[in-house]
């Protein structure tokens, strides 16, 4: 169903303020300021009988963000990990014995690059470099760059077929036969990772809601009045200078054990010639393309929200919305950059507006 309103979807999260909880627990938060965990402050909320038990689920949640981390970085070296990067690094070589965890990634993505149509592609690393490069000389310059050319980007989309990716998943092996091609998983590691780690600290403990950038991650009830979890949607548009207009959250999904996952080029982007240039590229152009100011995927699952978001960001409206109902438990909401919104069936249920009358067109 299509909606017309006077404000965007936000994909940046905040945790609504949980108060009243119960004598029996108490409401404890922490934030991991460390930007090492896939570039992203990750936070936790939760209710727990004593700080012990509360700093014994940080401890986790903190060790097992960074392990993962570890082993899906395509920047750097670890002492001792076999990671993206030394798969990368070994391309045309050898092939390279991993942890299981990126076998179940890898396995993951390749399922969902077919799903998708090809529009989830881990193999993209060559073409993806190209304009991560691009960003950093942006940064570094202070916007006196050029676009990358389109010849270079089609002679790197020349080594992006994922069927050149050969896992072993007797062996726990990895290997790139195309020398030229590198993985990229950033699509798909930090939701992938998130619900990794939430299905873990589910065996354990009763509640939490755990936020990794625009991926959120509730599980159980909180120990107040409240049966869900609330979650506040900020406004991701922007100015015509490329600002934030946002800032309160406008609109608010309530939830338990569900992900919320966001995606939107408002975060990490370039301006060039006056035109904005963000991180998710499409395999098809080979470059970012704005057909949506913001994408919001509920469903049970981190990683497959997560795959979804990038899938759904790259598809038409009409495509978007076909293909949402076609996956069992999963709903959208999507904001075009007129500020148009489109809602999936089943939405409502989870979604609060605070004052907002929508308007069927």
């Amino acid at each position: 169903m299509k909606k017309i309103i006077s404000f965007a979807l936000a994909c940046v999260m905040s945790m609504c303020l949980l108060t009243g909880c119960g004598p029996k627990y108490e409401k404890f938060s922490k934030m991991l300021l460390s930007q090492q965990y896939f570039n992203t402050v990750i936070t936790i909320i939760s209710y727990q009988p004593s700080q012990e038990d509360f700093d014994e689920m940080v401890a986790y949640l903190d060790g097992e963000m960074d392990r993962l981390n570890k082993l899906y970085d395509i920047y750097h070296d670890y002492p001792g990990v076999n990671n993206i990067k030394t798969i990368n690094d070994n391309a045309g070589v050898a092939p390279v014995e991993v942890d299981q965890d990126i076998i179940d990634l890898l396995l993951f993505s390749k399922d969902w690059h077919e799903k998708s149509g090809g529009r989830l592609n881990v193999a993209m690393g060559s073409v993806l470099k190209v304009w991560h490069d691009k960003r950093e000389e942006y940064d570094w310059y202070g916007g006196d760059v050029q676009l990358p050319e389109l010849s270079l980007l089609q002679e790197k989309a020349q080594h992006i077929d994922i069927n050149n990716v050969e896992i072993d998943d007797e062996n726990n092996t990895v290997y790139l036969s195309d020398p030229e091609m590198r993985l990229d998983v950033g699509a798909v590691a930090k939701g992938f990772a998130t619900e990794m780690i939430c299905d873990a600290l589910a065996e354990k403990y009763d509640n939490f809601c755990i936020s990794a950038g625009g991926n959120v991650k509730c599980h159980g009830q909180p120990k107040d009045d409240r049966v869900r979890w609330g979650i506040g949607i900020e406004n991701p548009m922007v100015d015509e200078n490329w600002q934030m207009i946002g800032g309160n959250a406008d609109m608010a999904y309530f939830n338990t054990d569900m992900s919320l996952v966001c995606s939107g080029g408002y975060q990490r982007f370039m301006i060039i010639d006056g035109q904005r240039y963000h991180h998710l590229v499409d395999p098809t152009t080979l470059f970012p393309e704005e057909k949506w100011a913001g994408v919001a995927i509920l469903c049970e699952d981190s990683g497959m929200a997560d795959a979804l978001s990038t899938t759904l960001f790259l598809m038409t409206p009409d495509e978007a919305m076909d293909f949402i109902e076609t996956v069992e438990g999963a709903e959208c909401v999507l904001i075009e950059m007129d500020g148009t919104m489109y809602k999936s069936s089943g939405t409502d249920k989870y979604l609060a507006s605070r004052g907002i009358t929508n308007q069927t067109k």
